[in-house]
């Protein structure tokens, strides 16, 4: 990476992992239930909020919104409200996601719909998606805060239609790829641009707001990429499997089969990793250049995932 991000402020680890743990207590907080509102008859869809919570995960968009609201010289209290803020919303595009597609199981364990029921896990990621704004509301009487609410809410809308995209869409035709390339700039990187745009939105930044959503919706194109040429890698490192037929009838997009289907055939890998690797340069490129290194982390996500993409096809040439 270039020598000028070793001069950029960087969250000490054990503040980091702190501050994370803030995080999730705000939403416990958030997604917990007054006594009074529970019956014998329903016991309250916070005991599936907490299931869903104590799972775990990544809380990639959660130190996301850390580590640039710190680098721009916000608050630990507003860093903590707009990581809150987008850990609760992607947790609740995962459960309604798991609803929707059948996925039995989550981090691990049983996803919510299959352990509590359809209808439980329908309300319990409303009740996360209203808590999230009760995370950002709750970083005090900041004069940009109505506007940080209405950003949030346009990039929850533009994910909303970016998953029925997904949902509805089979890509077809000679522009099959850039439908494919919409679909996951709408799914997966309005949410995943939000915690840093509403840092730089708070901390006065907000020209620069355009750079982040651009290197996040690249960011996302690669990453659905890798995790495309990752289930053919799996596929083609089964004994019992050869090429790439055994995934063809799995659900959802998968980049390599539309372009094998498309007429590029025994390209369609090569130019797969080509693609992840190119949009990847491009939002190096622009996260290097936000202010006050607020894309330093999303650098640092870019270094892990050349690294995978790398195994990927190294697996794959193996076999």
């Amino acid at each position: 990476m270039p020598g000028t991000l070793l001069n950029f402020p960087e969250a000490p680890s054990a503040k980091l992992a702190q501050m994370l743990e803030s995080v999730d207590a705000r939403m416990r907080l958030l997604t917990g239930m007054h006594a009074e509102w529970v019956t014998d008859a329903d016991p309250g869809v916070s005991t599936s909020a907490e299931y869903h919570l104590r799972a775990g995960g990544q809380k990639v968009r959660a130190r996301l919104g850390l580590c640039s609201a710190l680098a721009l010289g916000l608050s630990e209290s507003e860093a903590i409200g707009i990581a809150a803020c987008a850990e609760l919303l992607h947790n609740a595009s995962l459960i309604h996601d798991d609803l929707q597609d059948g996925d039995l199981y989550r981090r691990g364990v049983p996803a919510i719909w299959n352990q509590f029921g359809k209808n439980t896990a329908l309300c319990c990621g409303d009740l996360f998606l209203s808590a999230a704004y009760a995370a950002l509301g709750g970083i005090g009487n900041h004069p940009l805060l109505p506007e940080a609410l209405a950003l949030t809410h346009r990039r929850v809308a533009r994910a909303v239609h970016g998953q029925c995209a997904d949902l509805a869409e089979r890509p077809d035709g000679e522009d099959a790829v850039e439908q494919y390339l919409a679909i996951a700039k709408s799914k997966s990187g309005a949410l995943l641009a939000l915690p840093i745009e509403l840092s730089l939105l708070l901390s006065g930044n907000a020209q620069s707001i355009p750079l982040a959503t651009a290197a996040c919706e690249n960011f996302a194109i690669s990453y659905q990429a890798l995790d495309d040429i990752q289930d053919i890698a799996i596929d083609a490192a089964r004994p019992a499997q050869t090429g790439f037929g055994g995934i063809a009838s799995a659900p959802g997009l998968n980049l390599v089969l539309i372009m094998q289907n498309h007429g590029l055939q025994a390209r369609a890998l090569s130019m797969a990793v080509a693609l992840a690797a190119r949009h990847l340069d491009q939002c190096e490129a622009d996260a290097v250049n936000l202010p006050c290194g607020a894309g330093r982390m999303l650098l640092a996500y870019c270094a892990g995932m050349r690294a995978k993409l790398d195994d990927a096809v190294s697996v794959l040439e193996a076999c």
